[in-house]
């Protein structure tokens, strides 16, 4: 696994409770929150500048000025972004929060969460465009318990409270209940704010024990005491990561055109400011945040030693004309960088799918790879919408191209395989079912495997749609491993060991397309050897939805590699 070179700006998500953030507040008797006999079990206001006492699960949370300091994510962009605190043993409970969305979308969602036993399980409080809803959520299933139709106003404060007792679920909104509902999705948990494509704030968290659900009357403003000034300055609000543009860049096909975790299509760096790199040091400043960029690289980047690079989000990293090389080290698309390793231990898993920001949007085009001492390109922890398209690959330590740990919508295109080994692995482990079943759908297309050794791919849970690729390997093509699924078509087999090796239950369309002769298939002429022993296909994998043309198998390679004409073009 590779470390980033420079962090990008993130919080840390695993603290001591309640570190820095009590509130000290003067109210009115009348202000919303429960009896006067309920206990205060958790309150934050924010105003010492942190939020390093909660567990932050996505987005990009930092507290700003807002008249006050407030709690705020500023990422659109994120699917699921969460902030949890408070004790993981409460049960019967009153959550208040004041809420102000700052940009819901369509399909936005600000929430407020109560009894959270996970990070998919919890009640919530949530208000949409147009209305609010009480929803009971357990994994992938939303429960509305209640619902009403209201205007939800951007910059608009609202206090939001939810109330649980036993299976009674209840929801206020200014003071008026609008909502009450019955379920056992959750008997106890932690509280949690929350935004679904929204940037949102929130201030001002009350959690109380022993009394009643608030009255049903609009409270009056609380006033603050007197904040202390700190003795130190508040560190600066990170600028929040830019969202690289909606669509799709020149000539990509496949499975990074489609849409998915937020996200339409795969355009790298476009729009961004554009950079060169000549040394490991520029290459990993230009890589390494999520701003839109397009990373030029010239001549060829000695690693000497040092570590695979972590790319951010939206990038387009492309050689400039035939000579641009990465030398002793590679690339890692891999969100699980030093501050998710300090919380989470050294790799992600599905426990943590939604406790950080995967790497989405980049392309990888025009570079040549020598001597990474790991891989020459690992796409990793649920890093989605990848485009590696005109690299020349040489041998790696270990494998060229890797994608696995829930990763998604890539493609793999006009590649060149010059005497590698592991050429492309498509999940790392048949252990890993619980991670990658879903994910990792890949094309690989065009790409020439030209005295390469194994994996073209190898597949283990996901479905690569393998096409139009020139096969002439030493030991097999294509890697039937656990749970894969397979089609393909028009590729055209010049020579190998075997077709298809077995290392597990995958299936395989093979279509009439694909050209190869069995005088070249070393296996198909083994004494007693049947057709099932170098081609096992199934037909029964169905083709992959989206709009391409497979033309047909070629007997000449493609123009594939690093340095071809148009290569260094950006798409």
């Amino acid at each position: 696994m590779g470390v980033r070179a420079l962090s990008r700006p993130t919080f840390g998500s695993t603290w001591p409770l309640l570190a820095g953030a009590v509130v000290v507040m003067t109210v009115a008797a009348t202000l919303t929150a429960p009896a006067a006999s309920a206990a205060t079990v958790f309150s934050a206001d924010f105003q010492d500048g942190a939020i390093s006492g909660w567990s932050k699960s996505g987005g990009t949370w930092s507290v700003s000025d807002d008249g006050s300091r407030v709690a705020h994510q500023s990422r659109t962009d994120a699917e699921n972004a969460r902030l949890f605190n408070a004790s993981t043993s409460l049960t019967d409970y009153t959550v208040q929060a004041r809420v102000k969305p700052v940009s819901l979308g369509s399909n936005g969602l600000v929430g407020l969460l109560s009894r959270a036993a996970g990070a998919t399980v919890f009640y919530r409080l949530a208000l949409l465009p147009g209305r609010a809803e009480l929803q009971a959520v357990g994994g992938g299933t939303v429960t509305v318990l209640g619902a009403s139709s209201r205007t939800v106003s951007n910059g608009t404060w609202y206090t939001l409270s939810l109330t649980t007792n036993g299976s009674t679920v209840t929801g206020s909104i200014d003071g008026t209940q609008f909502a009450s509902g019955s379920s056992s999705v959750s008997a106890a948990g932690r509280i949690g704010l929350q935004t679904q494509y929204a940037s949102a704030s929130f201030d001002d968290v009350l959690v109380t024990t022993g009394g009643t659900a608030p009255p049903t009357t609009t409270p009056p403003t609380p006033t603050r005491t007197a904040t202390p000034t700190p003795t130190s300055t508040a560190t600066a609000t990170p600028t929040p990561p830019p969202t690289g543009g909606p669509g799709n860049a020149t000539g990509l096909v496949g499975f990074a055109t489609l849409s998915g975790y937020g996200r339409t299509g795969t355009s790298g760096g476009a729009g961004g400011a554009t950079v060169t790199a000549s040394t490991y040091a520029q290459l990993a400043a230009a890589v390494a945040d999520d701003v839109p960029r397009i990373v030029r690289v010239s001549g060829t980047i000695n690693g000497n030693g040092d570590p695979m690079l972590d790319v951010g989000s939206n990038k387009t990293i492309i050689g400039i004309g035939s000579t641009a090389t990465i030398s002793g080290f590679g690339l890692d698309v891999n969100g699980w960088g030093p501050e998710e390793v300090a919380w989470g231990g050294d790799l992600c898993d599905p426990a943590e799918r939604d406790r950080f920001t995967p790497v989405q949007n980049v392309i990888i085009r025009n570079l040549s790879f020598r001597n990474s001492a790991d891989d020459s390109v690992n796409v990793q922890c649920y890093s989605h919408h990848v485009w590696i398209d005109h690299n020349t690959f040489h041998p790696a330590n270990d494998g060229s191209v890797d994608i696995k740990r829930g990763s998604d919508l890539a493609t793999v295109s006009y590649n060149r395989y010059a005497g590698t080994d592991k050429s492309m692995l498509l999940g790392h482990s048949d252990s890993n079912a619980a991670q990658d079943t879903g994910y990792l759908r890949v094309t690989y297309h065009h790409n020439w495997f030209d005295g390469s050794n194994t994996r073209h791919p190898r597949v283990r849970f996901g479905y690569a749609h393998v096409f139009a690729n020139h096969v002439s390997v030493d030991d097999y093509f294509i890697g039937l491993g656990v749970e894969g699924r397979i089609y393909a078509e028009s590729n055209y087999v010049a020579g190998a060991k075997t077709i298809t090796e077995d290392f597990g239950n995958a299936r395989l369309t093979w279509t009439g397309s694909n050209f190869y002769d069995p005088a070249t298939i070393t296996r198909a002429n083994d004494s007693g050897k049947t057709m099932e022993d170098w081609l096992r296909a199934d037909g029964s994998v169905a083709p992959p939805p989206y709009s391409y043309s497979a033309g047909s198998a070629s007997a000449s390679p493609p123009a594939a590699g690093a340095g071809v004409s148009g290569a260094d073009i950006v798409p």
